[in-house]
């Protein structure tokens, strides 16, 4: 028997079908995005749509096969044949939205849909009770199947395909692959309906049970659409309340968030990122994420999102966190860190970005790193900063070279310790000024540590090096005023140039460091350019310091006596004990040579002692013996002098030890030494002179102005320094000075010494100037205990 399709209806399948595919695509996502326990009931929810939707389609292709005879359907076989289809729907969207499956597995479950739709159709079919019975043709039957089997594999795909995707399609690509499924649907059930074969005088038997076509397929359409209407009402307003679920949630977060969809577009932002990025929600809604980006960065965008979302896609899973610069809509660029998450919400793979404001972090950074290459006190880049320039100094290979200059404080330490630390740094505050000022743009100043700074000065030349070093020694001569007190600091300097002088760290630092400990030897407050023997010089230097140590225990160390001689009667009335070195090799080595050996390496306060303990004992001693009794003077190192309980209890101690006068010890500072902290000073000496000990001013004239003070001071005497005297014969100039010196000690009751006379030339005008007492080779250079006792026992030689 022959029969024919109406086309209406057969159109009406088709349209049954692709929306029964339309609702399966739009469930796919819901299945893939639901947690686990709500997993299985939207792949029942869904499969039982997607299922009702092929069996309405089924029966609906059975009703526009138009037979000459009346359709009736076994109603218990008709209901029998929706499971198939239901169990094959609910097995395809359960395969489709399991997060790890193979090919096979994919494979097995297109044969069992496959199974499920042949065996829908084919029970469908057998509800027709047809007499005699219906039959099949072989081989359509196996083409249906194969048919059903490629089109379980396209379904599969396409849910797949739209549970896993970057971005949630649009609606015509969706209605698309929709018909596309709705066309394999029927082409699975058309091909079947190919193979039925019906006998020419064949009928439909009225069975117990059977119920006409058109009511059944009313009844089935009308089952089918209801519940395809229904879950897509459900799944929207589900979709609904997850949306604002996830809302709520940016909008709750505690940082700034945005949500970017795969075309890099943003579709979500939260307050917070509208406080960050100066936008509202509003304007950054639907706006590709590039907005955000600095114009810089731009050109790398587009590749790091594709890069990203393919990370994303093969591994299903992705997450990182990138440092950079985000553009406000004032166009501020804030540091941040962006935290990437890919998510999937409702079907489509998102890209959470969390914003984190690096602001604070990076000005804490920048003040850590700042810390650690700047000297907080003085601004300076400190040492590591200086090592770091250096290292790209030398790696430059500059065919002029650079420079470097050592610098060192002359002094530093007695402001420290008689002024104090804070004083101290406000000292080193100032001269780092100075020094910044003076090299300006020519150079880089490093603070070195403590009172040393260095100075780092490319290309250049010698010449140019030893003027910015000049200067330098200029602008730090000028005096510092603190708390009121005039304070004089000066500079000692050593430079080099590289490749001349070094052509590594090591080197250049060594010989700048060499060349300014010569400066200091040489007088302090000078420049000095390195020189090759000065290392030798250093050499000799580190193994005097070394004999030093032990030169004490060894009896090298000897006290000479350079006597003090009344003018007018050529009368000796004391003696200054000076210290010699007795060296085994280089014979005899004069205080200026090994003192600053010892003050700079602390051993001065010991050394100071023993001298004075020698001293009183050698004059203590010629007292015992009845000679002529007379003044001990010994000179006060500046670290003594410092220390002024440990200075006052050695005089004390070694006064009480050999029974001497304290009038008869005679105790010689310098101006430098009590102008670094006159009232620290005055303090000093009054607990000296409580303990009768008589005070002198040596070298006076040549260090600080100190006439404002000096009336303050408890001293009995003054000595006029060589500098004033060598040429007072000749020099108006100088004779002046010695006047008024003469003058000045005598208005406050003290005594006046007039050092260096060696020439019967300058006695005359002494005596003219009314200076009382004088010191130098022309009566006696420093000599023996034994020669100078003989000196004693006789007359000076007119």
């Amino acid at each position: 028997m022959q029969g024919s399709y109406d086309f209406r209806t057969l159109v009406l399948s088709f349209l049954i079908a692709w929306f029964a595919a339309f609702v399966a695509i739009q469930l796919a996502g819901r299945v893939r995005s639901a947690t686990s326990r709500r997993t299985p009931l939207w792949a029942w929810a869904g499969g039982i749509a997607f299922g009702l939707g092929i069996w309405s389609m089924h029966f609906t292709g059975m009703m526009a096969f138009r037979l000459p005879l009346p359709m009736m359907f076994d109603i218990r076989l008709t209901a029998l044949s929706v499971v198939p289809a239901v169990l094959a729907s609910v097995l395809a969207l359960y395969v489709a939205g399991t997060r790890r499956r193979n090919f096979g597995q994919v494979l097995l479950a297109a044969a069992f849909m496959a199974m499920g739709i042949c065996s829908m159709h084919y029970i469908g079919m057998a509800a027709i009770p047809f007499s005699p019975a219906a039959t099949y043709s072989t081989f359509w039957v196996v083409a249906s199947v194969v048919v059903a089997f490629a089109v379980s594999l396209v379904a599969l795909h396409l849910l797949t395909r739209f549970s896993w995707i970057g971005n949630e399609p649009r609606f015509g690509v969706q209605l698309g692959a929709a018909a596309l499924m709705a066309l394999g649907v029927c082409g699975t059930h058309y091909t079947g309906m190919a193979a039925l074969q019906i006998a020419p005088d064949a009928m439909c038997l009225l069975a117990p049970g059977a119920i006409p076509g058109e009511r059944l397929n009313l009844v089935i359409v009308g089952i089918a659409l209801l519940y395809l209407a229904a879950i897509t009402i459900g799944s929207q307003r589900d979709l609904h309340a997850s949306e604002q679920r996830f809302r709520a949630l940016v909008d709750g977060a505690p940082g700034a968030m945005i949500i970017v969809d795969a075309d890099g577009r943003i579709s979500l932002a939260n307050v917070e990122a509208e406080r960050l990025l100066g936008y509202s929600r509003g304007d950054l809604v639907g706006c590709a994420v590039e907005v955000l980006v600095p114009d810089r960065l731009l050109p790398r965008c587009p590749a790091e999102r594709a890069r990203f979302l393919q990370v994303q896609r093969r591994t299903h899973l992705g997450a990182g966190e990138h440092e950079l610069h985000c553009l406000r809509r004032d166009g501020v660029e804030v540091p941040v860190e962006l935290g990437l998450s890919p998510i999937t919400v409702q079907g489509r793979n998102l890209v959470v970005a969390s914003i984190i404001d690096l602001t604070e972090r990076k000005q804490a950074q920048d003040r850590i790193a700042h810390l650690a290459y700047f000297d907080t006190l003085t601004g300076l880049p400190n040492r590591s900063k200086f090592e770091v320039r250096l290292e790209q100094a030398l790696a430059q290979r500059d065919p002029d070279g650079f420079g470097l200059i050592f610098a060192d404080l002359d002094g530093f330490k007695e402001i420290n310790d008689s002024l104090g630390h804070s004083a101290g740094d406000r000292v080193l505050a100032q001269i780092a000024h100075r020094l910044r000022e003076g090299v300006g743009e020519r150079g880089e100043v490093f603070r070195f540590g403590g009172d040393e700074f260095i100075i780092l000065l490319p290309s250049g030349s010698p010449s140019r090096d030893a003027g910015i070093a000049e200067e330098l020694i200029r602008r730090v001569a000028v005096p510092l005023w603190m708390e009121g007190e005039q304070l004089g600091v000066t500079l000692s300097l050593g430079s080099v140039r590289h490749p001349e002088h070094g052509r590594d760290h090591d080197q250049l630092l060594k010989r700048a460091d060499i060349a300014m400990y010569q400066a200091k030897g040489a007088g302090k407050n000078v420049h000095l350019r390195f020189l090759p023997d000065m290392e030798a010089s250093v050499t000799r230097r580190f193994a005097m310091l070394n004999e030093l140590r032990n030169a004490q225990e060894l009896g090298q160390l000897v006290l000479l006596y350079q006597p003090i001689i009344q003018l007018r009667d050529r009368r000796v009335i004391g003696a200054e004990a000076l210290v010699y070195w007795d060296h085994p090799r280089h014979g005899r080595i004069t205080p200026s040579t090994f003192i600053p050996v010892a003050e700079e390496h602390g051993l001065i306060e010991q050394l100071g002692e023993w001298v004075l303990e020698e001293a009183v004992r050698q004059s203590a001693a010629w007292r015992t013996r009845g000679l002529m009794p007379m003044r001990m003077a010994v000179n006060v190192s500046s670290a003594q002098f410092r220390d002024a309980n440990r200075l006052r209890n050695a005089v004390d101690r070694v006064l009480r030890r050999h029974g001497y006068p304290a009038d008869g010890l005679e105790l010689e500072i310098t101006e430098r030494q009590i102008m670094t902290d006159p009232a620290s000073s005055i303090a000093t000496m009054v607990a000296l002179s409580d303990l009768g000990v008589a005070m002198a001013l040596d070298d006076f004239g040549t260090g600080y102005s100190s006439l404002s003070h000096l009336r303050e001071f408890p001293l009995r005497k003054l000595k006029i320094d060589r500098a004033f005297t060598d040429q007072i014969d000749r020099d108006p100039a100088g004779l002046a000075i010695v006047r008024a010196v003469v003058e000045l000690g005598r208005n406050l009751g003290m005594q006046v010494v007039a050092e260096g006379v060696e020439r019967e030339a300058q006695v005359a005008p002494l005596l003219a100037s009314e200076c009382a007492q004088v010191q130098g080779f022309l009566f006696g250079a420093p000599m023996p205990a034994s020669e100078f006792e003989r000196r004693l026992l006789r007359p000076i030689p007119a």
